[in-house]
């Protein structure tokens, strides 16, 4: 195939994303019936029968959990590949490229393998469609995850490293048997699909563990942990507890960064059983992320056991080199500039921490965008106090964006003395604008509420980036 057919701006490639982006896509809709018809493993597993089963050639580590399951996901995968294995990793949302959902060997996958990829799968649905009521046709998200096992399989990759979409029990990851799987922390998240209570939820994410594979957890809400460890135990699962069967702990004082708090390091040790503690050093922010990483290497250890060799070194290199796109991602210096897709308590708690760690007296801007299945509520109770004033917005392109006024009225009853330090519009590339403008130098400001709206201020820094670039070299000539 001429590379120039299936280059990004190809008529060939945007047909394949129109393909894929036609079907029903419940990351973009505010209906998504995950205990229905809708939700299901048989309709999935024929897919993949009917594509000759490629994730039964995989080594698969799969990743659950409410969050921090994608920044395990690529330490690990990181890892892996530095010490010389072929890696795949599924993830998704993607924020700015569908390609940026299947990762392999270090870069993304091309817009060449998605059009090859559509092309493969693109007459199986077809039949399958043939047979299905409208309400029970693949998913946007099932076929992708079909493309993904797909992928690897056919680049022969040596580990797939799956994250979970939606739960785990009825997700379309969950036909994979697994050599391994992790769940990284439970909390409250998607309360209206998955449950409303943290055992319900748990119930949920300890769906993908199967019969004798090994668990590694790091769940530590007692309820919640109580529900893995019963259901680990019913499938004869040996299961390694963070806090348990190995520690990962901050070393206190460690981090180092330069004067706007920017760039950034800290170490931190890692003890495996009773064996002695190993330091080493991320250079992603947030104490959070040292027990994400903790995951990663005790997951390491697992395959170390397996037969897979996995050397000290490239975990450290793994490690230190993982870069995580809209987790508490700094995009500029001097004003800082964060990107984080804080998207329920949890995470809203882990960004303000940074912030009082990093930034403690620095003035901080906000602008703030969400979704309508999250809970608003604790979301911005966590982050209403970390900030002297706000931009509520929207994302433009998806019906599950929650409007502006909707947001200021829940964040008036949580903080009332706010209300004057608000502002709500209904464009969000106009907040981003007014809130570049009224940062300063020595200012933070941060855009967070989800990935959608990461993804949306991640293209504007790009484009307003490049026009100042162009400008500046005009004005150069």
């Amino acid at each position: 195939m001429d590379a120039s057919q299936t280059a990004p701006d190809s008529p060939l490639y945007q047909e394949s994303l129109d393909y894929l982006f036609q079907r029903i896509n419940y990351e973009r809709t505010t209906d998504i019936p995950y205990r229905s018809r809708s939700f299901k493993l048989d309709r999935m597993q024929a897919l993949m029968d009917a594509l000759g089963n490629p994730e039964r050639q995989l080594k698969i580590v799969h990743v659950a959990g409410t969050k921090g399951k994608g920044s395990t996901s690529a330490f690990l995968s990181n890892i892996l590949w530095k010490s010389g294995y072929r890696v795949g990793r599924f993830t998704s949302p993607h924020l700015e490229r569908l390609e940026e959902r299947f990762w392999l060997n270090g870069d993304n996958c091309s817009a060449e393998d998605i059009v090859q990829l559509v092309d493969t799968i693109r007459p199986i649905v077809a039949k399958m469609d043939e047979t299905a009521t409208p309400d029970d046709r693949l998913t946007f998200f099932e076929i992708t995850t079909a493309m993904s096992f797909l992928l690897f399989a056919q680049e022969n990759v040596d580990f797939a490293v799956v994250e979970v979409g939606l739960g785990g029990r009825l997700d379309s990851t969950n036909v994979c048997e697994p050599e391994l799987c992790i769940i990284t922390s439970i909390s409250r998240d998607h309360t209206a699909l998955l449950g409303n209570t943290l055992a319900e939820i748990a119930g949920e994410k300890a769906g993908i563990i199967k019969q004798g594979i090994p668990v590694i957890s790091g769940v530590t809400a007692d309820e919640a942990q109580t529900v893995i460890t019963r259901v680990a135990a019913e499938h004869a699962a040996p299961l390694y507890h963070l806090g348990e069967q190995f520690q990962s702990r901050v070393v206190e004082g460690s981090w180092q960064e330069n004067a706007h708090g920017a760039l950034f390091q800290q170490a931190f040790d890692f003890q495996w059983k009773s064996e002695k503690p190993q330091s080493f050093t991320l250079r992603v922010k947030g104490d959070h992320q040292i027990a994400n990483a903790g995951l990663a290497i005790a997951a390491v250890r697992l395959l170390n056991d397996a037969g897979h060799a996995v050397s000290r070194e490239a975990i450290r290199e793994g490690l230190a080199t993982t870069a995580l796109p809209a987790r508490i991602e700094c995009l500029s210096e001097s004003p800082v500039v964060i990107v984080d897709a804080a998207h329920n308590d949890a995470s809203a708690a882990a960004l303000v921490g940074v912030l009082q760690k990093h930034f403690p007296k620095a003035r901080r801007r906000m602008v703030f965008a969400s979704s309508g299945d999250k809970d608003h509520a604790a979301v911005l109770g966590q982050l209403l106090k970390a900030f002297d004033k706000v931009w509520l917005t929207k994302y433009g392109f998806s019906p599950r964006a929650t409007s502006p006024d909707q947001l200021f009225a829940i964040a008036e009853k949580i903080a009332p003395q706010a209300g004057s330090s608000m502002v709500t519009t209904e464009d969000a590339k106009a907040a981003f604008d007014e809130a570049l403008t009224e940062t300063t130098a020595n200012d933070v400001l941060v855009i967070t509420g989800s990935f959608f709206i990461a993804a949306e201020f991640k293209r504007f820094w790009s484009e307003t980036n490049a026009n100042h670039n162009a400008a500046t070299s005009t004005a150069a000539n």
